[in-house]
């Protein structure tokens, strides 16, 4: 496409401040809860009957007898009831996992002055399995959370933990990694928006700017496994919520469950066939067209945030150098596509829909 003068003088005086003031005037979010208010490893137990939640992997039953424990800041033991419930959809299979993901319930009158407060139902990650690489997987799915949250408020919190899970039907533990992810209404609350349950939207009533922050965000991390607009059942979408300002029509997406992802690499996650990629490391770009200027922004978003993006990639703090290395790899073939006009063209441009 090609402009006048006259038409380049008004995209630059007009259309480009207006965009740029409403990457401005994104979510400005208040502080999280205590739990997502640190990224320091937190060490807790839980205890239960994993040995039945594990076989019978049953998303009606609520397992109750359980508790959640950790050390506060003074050294005392804090114990809060726990009950639990089984979530997810691939990863419940057990042929995939060895261990169910959960969600842990907990009594929101006990939680009050704890580092739980204001969690009733919280998302854990569990480790798949045994292996070390699948508590690379965890380690990875947490960076990626991360990664988001430095492009966008808009987006769900996580917190790594080293999980000690207690089976109260024998005498055995294990200790792997896990990752709690901020709840939905609690996400809503921080950003001051309102939860959405619809099955299906509109294209046209996504918002432009998050939209777009979250489609590069998964090109980025080389997840094709999501929609924006609807989900194959229950609430919309696949993979992502949406919020909407009170009284608003807009809807704002915020991604989740990043284990079928490129970045994280798990080697039972595959690409849907129909897409005909090579495997899930090799990126395609599945976000809707937006505006030129729009899209020129939230690429300079991320250019901006290189520094941040490489260095939660290369962390080694709890993966080894090899494995860091090959993280921060590959986010740099993504900024190396985002820094080349005609590579932005070609992956990302061409192929919107």
């Amino acid at each position: 496409m090609t402009f006048t003068n006259s038409a380049c003088n008004f995209i630059f005086r007009c259309v480009l401040p207006i965009v740029t003031w409403l990457f401005s005037s994104l979510i400005q979010a208040a502080e999280p809860d205590p739990l997502f208010n640190s990224q320091e490893l937190l060490e807790i137990s839980l205890t239960g009957p994993f040995r039945t939640i594990n076989s019978e992997r049953n998303k009606e039953t609520e397992y109750e007898g359980g508790s959640l424990s950790y050390t506060d800041s003074n050294g005392g033991m804090i114990t809060l009831d726990a009950k639990f419930k089984v979530r997810g959809n691939f990863r419940l299979r057990d042929d995939i996992c060895d261990y169910a993901q959960l969600w842990v319930d907990l009594d929101k009158d006990d939680v009050a002055g704890t580092l739980f407060e204001n969690q009733n139902r919280i998302k854990l990650v569990v480790q798949c399995d045994d292996p070390s690489k699948f508590e690379r997987y965890v380690i990875k799915e947490h960076q990626a959370y991360q990664l988001f949250n430095a492009i966008s408020d808009t987006s769900f919190r996580s917190r790594l933990a080293r999980v000690t899970y207690q089976d109260t039907e024998r005498d055995s533990q294990r200790t792997h990694y896990g990752v709690f992810i901020e709840h939905r209404n609690r996400m809503a609350e921080r950003i001051d928006m309102e939860t959405v349950e619809l099955n299906k939207i509109e294209i046209n009533t996504l918002d432009q700017v998050q939209a777009t922050l979250a489609s590069i965000f998964m090109f980025m991390a080389g997840n094709t496994d999501f929609s924006f607009i609807s989900a194959p059942e229950d609430e919309c979408c696949h993979n992502a919520k949406l919020f909407q300002v009170s009284g608003g029509d807009i809807y704002y997406p915020a991604p989740y469950d990043f284990d079928s992802s490129g970045y994280v690499d798990a080697d039972y996650a595959q690409p849907n066939a129909a897409l005909r990629l090579r495997s899930n490391r090799q990126r395609l770009y599945r976000g809707f067209c937006t505006p030129e200027a729009v899209l020129n922004q939230a690429l300079e978003t991320f250019r901006n945030k290189e520094a941040e993006l490489l260095a939660i990639a290369n962390d080694t703090s709890y993966m080894n150098e090899r494995y860091a290395k090959g993280s921060a790899k590959y986010i740099q073939g993504f900024l190396d596509i985002i820094n080349d006009p005609r590579e932005v063209q070609r992956k990302i441009i061409d192929d919107c829909r």
